[in-house]
Parts: C-alpha cells; sequence; structure tokens
C-alpha cells in the first residue's frame, strides 16, 4: 500500500542537509549526490553502482518518483514493471533512503536486471516473519537438526553447492563469522547443499567450511524454500521464524548482529 510521511516526519526527512546554526549532517545524516546519466552510461557501470550501494534486502526509506513514501512491497512492485529504477540519495538516522525514477534510457539489459533483482527481493520479503517450514537436516558428522532441536536458538542458513564459484568465495568469510561467535551455543550455522556426501567429504577437504554441512538438500531448498539463486543465506529466529533472507553474507551480517542483541 502507498502512503505519505506525515508533514513533520516529511520535513524532518528534507532537512537533512540544513546549514547556518544547525548542525552539520553527521554520518547518520548524508546527502548523495549522484550521477545518473554516468551510472546508466552502461550495464556494468550500472550493477556495480547497484551491488556495491544499494542491495534491496537493506531496511530502506523508499521514496516514489514524486517524493512520496512508499512501502517496501510497492516500492518493489514498482521497479519489478521494469520501466523505474533507484539511486541511493540519502542516509537518514543511519537508514538509507532510496528514490525511484523514470528509465528510459532503452537499456533492455538494465530493465531487466532491476526487475529480475525486485522480484528475487519480494520472494525474499514475503519470506519474513513466516515460519520456517518444517526440517530435519543431518549433517557430514551425523548431527541432526529438526525444527524442536533448534528452538531458542537463532540459525543460519546457508544454501549452496559445490560447483557455484560465488558460494565458495564466500567460505572465508563464513568461517570469520563462526569464529566471531565462537562458544555462542545459542547461535547454530548450518549449510544445505545440493551435493552427494562423498562428493562433499572430498571437496571440503581442499575447501574447509566450518559450518555444519548437510548433503542432497536440493529438494528442501527447492520446494520448501523455494529457492532459485546461489547462494542464499536465511536467518532464524529463537521461535523459528524468518528474519531475513538474502544473497551474500555480507547482507546477513547486521541482521545476525540485530537478532543477537536482541536476545
Amino acid at each position: 500500500m502507498k502512503f505519505i510521511l506525515t508533514v513533520s516526519f516529511a520535513l524532518l526527512l528534507l532537512s537533512c542537509n540544513n546549514t547556518g546554526n544547525q548542525e552539520q549532517p553527521d554520518a547518520q545524516n548524508q546527502t548523495f549526490n549522484v550521477d545518473t546519466a554516468g551510472i546508466l552510461k552502461d550495464y556494468t557501470t550500472w550493477y556495480n553502482y547497484v551491488y556495491y550501494n544499494m542491495p534491496l534486502s537493506a531496511n530502506f526509506i523508499g521514496l516514489d518518483v514524486d517524493s512520496s513514501v512508499l512501502d517496501k512491497a510497492t516500492f518493489l512492485n514498482n521497479l519489478m514493471q521494469g520501466n523505474r529504477i533507484a539511486f541511493k540519495t540519502r542516509l537518514f538516522r543511519g537508514q538509507p533512503v532510496y528514490k525511484l525514477h523514470i528509465l528510459n534510457n532503452g537499456n533492455k539489459n538494465i530493465a531487466g536486471t532491476v526487475a529480475q533483482l525486485a522480484e528475487i527481493e519480494m520472494g525474499h520479503y514475503k519470506m519474513e516473519g513466516k515460519e520456517i517450514p518444517s526440517f530435519s537436516f543431518t549433517d557430514l558428522n551425523g548431527m541432526n537438526y529438526t525444527n524442536a532441536s533448534t528452538q531458542g536458538k537463532t540459525m543460519v542458513l546457508k544454501c549452496w553447492f559445490i560447483s557455484c564459484v560465488a558460494c565458495v568465495k564466500e567460505f572465508p568469510d563464513c568461517n570469520k563469522l563462526i569464529d566471531e561467535y565462537s562458544g555462542r551455543e545459542d547461535i547454530v550455522f548450518v549449510s544445505l547443499a545440493f551435493d552427494k556426501k562423498n562428493d562433499l567429504i572430498q571437496f571440503l577437504k581442499n575447501k574447509p567450511l566450518k559450518y555444519s554441512v548437510v548433503p542432497e538438500a536440493e529438494a528442501y531448498m527447492r520446494d520448501s524454500l523455494n529457492i532459485s539463486i546461489y547462494p542464499t543465506h536465511l536467518l532464524i529466529d529463537k521461535t523459528g521464524k524468518i528474519v531475513k533472507v538474502v544473497n551474500s553474507l555480507e547482507e546477513l551480517k547486521p541482521f545476525l548482529e540485530k537478532t543477537i542483541s536482541a536476545i
């Protein structure tokens, strides 16, 4: 549903760049000069901008082309139409502000990718707050994980497969994350893989992963979680509800930190 901010909040949002006797913007309140033409000059330049600056998984304030505020679902719906694009225009109290613009440069590759990324994030967004589907995972060491056994614990799930280059590239960061939370028995790190047990055992000898690794989990990822892009990471809270679904570990970290600090 589309909605307009209250006047007082809207004025506060638009006044982040005030000067004069008032305080100058700080790290939590910034305005960005966006070179829209430069960003849209070619597909690679645009994609790098989006990848490094504005993940759709973030908790952001979404603005329509007329600067009215949109809830996240409506914002994503607009992007899914293939005739809108978004830019990060400011930070408000540390929260990014994404503003929609009409896409009229005729770049069909950009338009198609915008729509695809928004559709993926819409699927992830709809999963938030729902209970994770029933599961019973047995990892390479014979450890079993079920909905009941993980109650009261925060669970991080990584979905991957051996031939996924991006999935494997994350392994060192995954291992660092586990080291960071070493000794926390209330956090469980589990990875679901497509591959057979023996193939995983051989592969992990040279590419170690400290997550618990569950073999032959493709059907659960595809049919129960509706995962279509890899890697995908899910954050599950201690009640068994999905907090966040993202496609990179870096995107997951702030949500994990927030969830842990709330325990």
